[in-house]
């Protein structure tokens, strides 16, 4: 019986995931035909499917399963689009980026919260921390919609919220440490300065391994499974053992991708296929049913200067540094929307703290509430200072994406 009970679980969870791809897809390709990016449809078509409008999906650990595997697969792709040239060219204004994105968004947020007395000093530092997050993913699909992700400000955004994302992490680990008295700071620093140095010098030797030994494979798709195994792999490690994101180790592989797999790799369209037909659009969707109407409605205050936080301390931070870096003034407004949206990481981060008793849930559903609007908002501020792009049209398919 209980196997039985199992299997009707499973079986219970496949109407929603067709409905999420379904909608997804109408939502992303109407989108695209009114001048968007489909990933602004596929955000909202989650908000307006969960529990905050219609209540029809609800967030399950299935859902969350595939939608982490989602977000690995597509930074995994866009490590594999990055041009490192470009991007080290861009070192000055990337790092300058993610300084005013960290520090703007930290003390901006930290300072905020104090207005409100049930916030004490360290949980408006932790919140702070959560706002310096930015989300690479979010940006990046959104970059590669308009055309824009291998131009200089699109190298900038995906080098500075790298930084911010590592940066945000480091600081957060840091609060958590003090506030939950964990003791185990040290080795949290440690991992994370190991974990760069050794993926880089891993992976630098198993991709060429895998090319080598391609040929002697029964099937062209098998390369392709062992690839997915180590993408996998990749980010597991940089969270369980680099205690960073694993976003982050993904994309970290598919840089080396980039230098050791040609461009008819079958890893290029094969990933796009898998990702894009069916992991990728329920990550995005997954991040609107984090919203909770009962939780916008309880702290209606907090939710609005949070948010209003978020979005300014990024727009004004990232786009000063970008400035400072030597971008004109467009692009750098450019690098600031783009390093807007929050997305999977400040809702890691989010999660981290409330599991760890850090926050209440009060502070947790405004902070969830913040991540879905900053994410929402930024396909079309990206749009809205990018007006020399034409309007893409409606071709979200595997082969395009990639």
């Amino acid at each position: 019986m209980e196997h039985t009970s199992d299997s009707f679980h499973v079986v219970e969870q496949l109407l929603p995931i067709a409905l999420i791809l379904l909608s997804a897809k109408i939502a992303g390709v109407l989108s695209l035909r009114i001048g968007m990016p489909s990933v602004f449809g596929e955000l909202l078509v989650g908000l307006i499917l969960g529990p905050a409008v219609l209540g029809w999906v609800h967030p399950t650990e299935t859902i969350a399963v595939m939608a982490e595997i989602g977000v690995v697969l597509l930074m995994f792709m866009a490590g594999m689009e990055t041009d490192t040239v470009a991007m080290r060219a861009v070192g000055k204004p990337a790092f300058l980026a993610a300084a005013g994105g960290v520090v703007f968004p930290l003390v901006g947020g930290t300072l905020a919260m104090l207005a409100f007395p049930e916030i004490t000093w360290a949980q408006g530092v932790l919140i702070g921390a959560v706002l310096m997050a930015t989300s690479v993913s979010i940006s990046a699909q959104t970059l590669r919609e308009l055309g824009q992700f291998r131009s200089r400000e699109g190298n900038v955004i995906m080098g500075a919220a790298i930084i911010d994302d590592v940066l945000g992490v480091l600081i957060f680990a840091v609060v958590m440490n003090v506030i939950t008295s964990s003791g185990k700071l040290g080795l949290t620093l440690l991992a994370m300065t190991l974990f760069f140095p050794v993926a880089w010098l891993v992976g630098d030797r198993l991709l060429p391994m895998l090319v080598r030994f391609e040929h002697r494979l029964p099937q062209r798709e098998t390369a392709l499974t062992i690839l997915m195994a180590l993408v996998l792999l990749y980010a597991w490690s940089a969270e369980s053992l680099g205690s960073v994101a694993a976003i982050t180790g993904a994309y970290v592989l598919g840089i080396l991708a980039t230098k050791h797999l040609d461009h008819k790799h079958i890893a290029h369209d094969g990933t796009a296929a898998v990702g894009y037909a069916f992991f990728i659009p329920i990550f995005f969707v997954n991040i609107g049913l984090q919203a909770d109407a009962e939780g916008i409605l309880k702290t209606p205050l907090l939710v609005v200067v949070l948010t209003v936080v978020a979005v300014v301390t990024k727009l004004f931070g990232g786009g000063l540094g970008a400035k400072l870096g030597g971008l004109g003034w467009r692009g750098s407004l450019m690098v600031g929307a783009g390093m807007v949206s929050r997305g999977e990481v400040a809702l890691v981060l989010a999660g981290a703290a409330l599991s760890a008793g850090a926050i209440d849930g009060t502070i947790f559903s405004a902070l969830i509430v913040m991540t879905l609007v900053t994410t929402l908002l930024t396909p079309p501020l990206l749009r809205a200072v990018t007006p020399q792009m034409p309007v893409p049209t409606p071709q979200h398919d595997a082969g395009a994406e990639a």
